[in-house]
């Protein structure tokens, strides 16, 4: 028996199972990956509600911060609870992700099989009362298309560089997942109700992780399954782990991994900003990991790329694969740009 069987077999006799998840709750998460064998270390935290701080770990970037009280002049600190949200915007129009799948990586049909329009009163009601065997989420939405941007000071908090930036809101059941992926942006992401657990790790640790040989920012790995015996290079990599909190505020850095789990019905807000990663970085990346995602590249460069046909969308939010990207680098020379959540803002 491996270690996190041994745990989760101690779980069960003391009447702690998980309701229909293989992995149990979210914060279970950490003690599961410690227990095999893989070393989990906190994210700092800031001592104190400081700018400057932050600032200078965004121009350095020397790593992931969690910082508190930045947030706490926010009107949505106070005004972004389930029944106030249904009082100002209930009757707009949204269309959510409903009945999602509670465990595995890729979903089992296309994303838009999931998607439902509905009243955000009516979402809200779903989302309060969903478990975490069948999740709802209203994710990846443009946040001035909902609400007055008065109400979240996010971008006051970002150094001005003349990037393109762009910030989105993630609404959702306890349960929900954005499995593990990398983002070509600095990202601040801000917990405004409820509580979610994060692990990333290091654009540097990306062998470790796995990509999908066809899509270089997803990974193959659920953290919470972790098979290290075919992903055996993850036990070299360190990861690391924050409880977000309402107040909290955590910086990831661009191209660090990272996986997003709810523990309670939440309500997220972040910012992508800053210089993206580049192509260079993506080909070194493609180089190291060798002919199996050479492969992959070559053959969605002519499907997707010159053949233009549609990729399906089985990844949370898909971005285009390594191979369409290359041909648009081809193309414009803008490797990124259907990665890119800011460049049709």
């Amino acid at each position: 028996m491996t270690p996190i069987e041994r745990q989760r077999a101690g779980r069960s006799s003391a009447g702690h199972e998980g309701a229909g998840a293989s992995s149990g709750p979210p914060d279970e998460l950490v003690p599961l990956l410690r227990a095999a064998g893989l070393t989990v270390r906190p994210i700092e935290h800031a001592a104190a509600a400081d700018v400057g701080a932050l600032r200078r770990r965004v121009a350095a970037r020397s790593g992931p911060l969690v910082c508190s009280g930045l947030m706490e002049d926010w009107p949505a600190r106070t005004g972004w609870n389930p029944a106030d949200l249904a009082k100002r915007h209930g009757e707009r129009r949204v269309t959510a992700l409903l009945d999602l799948p509670a465990t595995g990586v890729l979903f089992p049909q296309d994303q838009r099989g999931y998607e439902r329009e509905l009243s955000f009163g009516e979402f809200l009601d779903r989302m309060t009362a969903a478990g975490p065997v069948a999740p709802c989420y209203l994710a990846y939405q443009r946040a001035h298309e909902i609400f007055d941007p008065a109400d979240y000071d996010i971008a006051s908090l970002c150094p001005a560089d003349g990037h393109g930036t762009d910030t989105r809101v993630w609404i959702g059941s306890a349960g929900t997942r954005s499995m593990l992926h990398s983002d070509l942006k600095d990202n601040f992401f801000c917990q405004v109700w409820g509580e979610k657990s994060v692990i990333l790790l290091d654009w540097r640790d990306s062998r470790a992780v796995y990509p999908f040989p066809d899509n270089l920012v997803n990974s193959r790995i659920d953290l919470a399954e972790p098979d290290l015996g075919r992903f055996p290079r993850l036990r070299k990599a360190v990861l690391h782990h924050a409880r977000l909190r309402p107040g909290d505020l955590l910086y990831i850095p661009r191209g660090w991994w990272h996986d997003v789990r709810a523990h309670t019905p939440s309500v997220s807000v972040n910012h992508w900003f800053g210089e993206p990663l580049g192509l260079r970085e993506y080909l070194r990346l493609l180089g190291a990991l060798g002919p199996a995602y050479w492969r992959a590249t070559v053959r969605d460069f002519v499907t997707h790329g010159m053949l233009r046909r549609q990729e399906p969308t089985r990844f949370f939010f898909s971005p285009a694969s390594t191979g369409k990207r290359l041909y648009d680098a081809v193309r414009t020379g803008d490797f990124s740009r259907s990665n890119d959540p800011s460049a049709d803002a």
